[in-house]
């Protein structure tokens, strides 16, 4: 993605961006929806308090476990069909899946019901990720942080939407899930309209002076264990840093509050300014990448995710807690976005495949992170949490770019524009 050609951006490539953004928007809006009403479907079941943790435990397990098959299952049917019909049917399907939610007041229907959210979720991820991937060859350039700024904007957006609703409506999230489902719904049948099709790339060629070490220089694709290999890698690394995200989502507040003797409300508002970190962050992760290269921003992350910890730990004070947050949620932002993104350019013929592993491996930290975090908070107590996060991501930041360095595409033939107009 050297020599960039505008021509390739037109009317219609817009559209397909602006579509990507809107299905970002719509996953990060799904994932706040479900866990800001998720009091309330507790007391709708009957799971309230100490006694319903097990049994919602076992829910959101579900809802991990389809996430993460969906991921993997998904990629397959990407690489055969493109990203347009996959993102249309679970664009409309996904939204609708948690309306029954409203619904359930039984333990099994709500499991069953919650593994088919987490199904569609992942599999939406995984495609928007590889129709991201296809949209960034027109504009030669990253724009993947970009996307996921999206999900998190989505995110804020209908979680306080729907915690507005579910103070209204204690007993039940019937009112809650149907009304913000078909809204998603409603936006799921506007951008499928303008997602590009299977066969709308442009010609690309690769420079082959960026061949990584343990590349050939020849114009054939890698060898395919050898590739397979670089992905799991890959999803090693993204599990790290969902793993030290899921640390701050869920331990956060309780580490801030009880570890560094802040009140609650400073507690929360650590978090907050976390969460508000990464979402600025990933406005400006694509022209950092534009400027230094993905692998140089992949390691400046996960240094700048290692400082924070460090200050988080060695200050020791509410102060610096924030201070480490901030910093974490600013080295985090762009980790997963430019790394799904690399992974998507390095075998483009099957890059669902390839996200899908990363997002399966990913999407892993959603059940091993928080069972990992409960046995060292278990046995080494909650001071020595955020040790946890410090080491995956000084790991991410030593190997992370070393993965990262694969050969860029550029556009050889402007005329390939005519794709686009079709």
């Amino acid at each position: 993605m050297n020599s960039r050609d505008n021509s390739l951006v037109t009317a219609r490539i817009r559209k397909a961006r602006l579509a990507t953004i809107l299905g970002f928007m719509m996953i990060g809006a799904m994932m706040y929806i479900w866990s800001t009403g998720v009091s309330v479907f507790r007391e709708q079941l009957g799971l309230s308090g100490t006694l319903g943790d097990a049994d919602f435990g076992l829910i959101a397990l579900g809802v991990g476990v389809g996430s993460a098959a969906g991921s993997l299952l998904i990629g397959y049917l990407l690489d055969a069909f493109g990203a347009k019909p996959v993102i249309t049917i679970c664009a409309l399907a996904y939204p609708l899946s948690i309306i029954p939610l409203g619904y359930v007041t039984g333990f099994w229907f709500a499991l069953s019901f919650g593994v088919l959210l987490g199904l569609l979720r992942g599999a939406l991820d995984t495609a928007l990720n590889a129709h991201g991937v296809q949209v960034e060859r027109f504009y030669q350039r990253s724009i993947m942080s970009g996307f996921h700024a999206f999900y998190s904007f989505g995110g804020f957006v209908l979680g306080m939407v729907c915690s507005w609703l579910t103070s209204l409506y204690t007993d039940s999230v019937r009112v809650p899930f149907t009304l913000l489902g078909l809204a998603m719904f409603i936006m799921g049948c506007v951008f499928s309209r303008w997602l590009l099709s299977k066969n709308d790339v442009p010609e690309l060629s690769f420079n082959t002076a960026q061949v990584s070490a343990g590349e050939s220089r020849s114009d054939n694709a890698a060898p395919k264990t050898g590739t397979l290999l670089v992905m799991v890698a890959f999803g090693l690394l993204l599990l790290g840093s969902m793993i030290g995200e899921n640390a701050i989502a869920d331990w956060g507040q309780e580490y801030v509050r009880r570890e560094l003797s802040a009140s609650t409300s400073m507690a929360g508002m650590a978090v907050s300014i976390f969460v508000g970190a990464v979402c600025f962050g990933r406005v400006f992760g694509d022209k950092l990448a534009q400027v230094f290269g993905n692998a140089r921003v992949v390691f400046g992350c996960g240094a700048l995710c290692v400082l924070g910890m460090t200050i988080t730990i060695v200050g020791n004070t509410t102060v610096t807690g924030i201070i480490g947050f901030a910093l974490f949620g600013l080295g985090l932002s762009s980790i997963a976005p430019l790394m799904l993104s690399a992974a998507g350019r390095k075998d483009p013929e099957n890059a669902g495949r390839n996200i899908g592993i990363v997002n399966c491996i990913g999407f892993s930290g959603m059940l091993v992170g928080p069972a990992a975090i409960t046995v060292i908070v278990g046995h080494f107590g909650l001071g020595s949490l955020m040790f946890f996060p410090l080491i995956m991501l000084g790991l991410l930041a030593t190997f992370g770019p070393m993965l990262m360095r694969v050969r860029e595409e550029k556009t050889v033939a402007p005329a390939a524009a005519a794709v686009s107009s079709r």
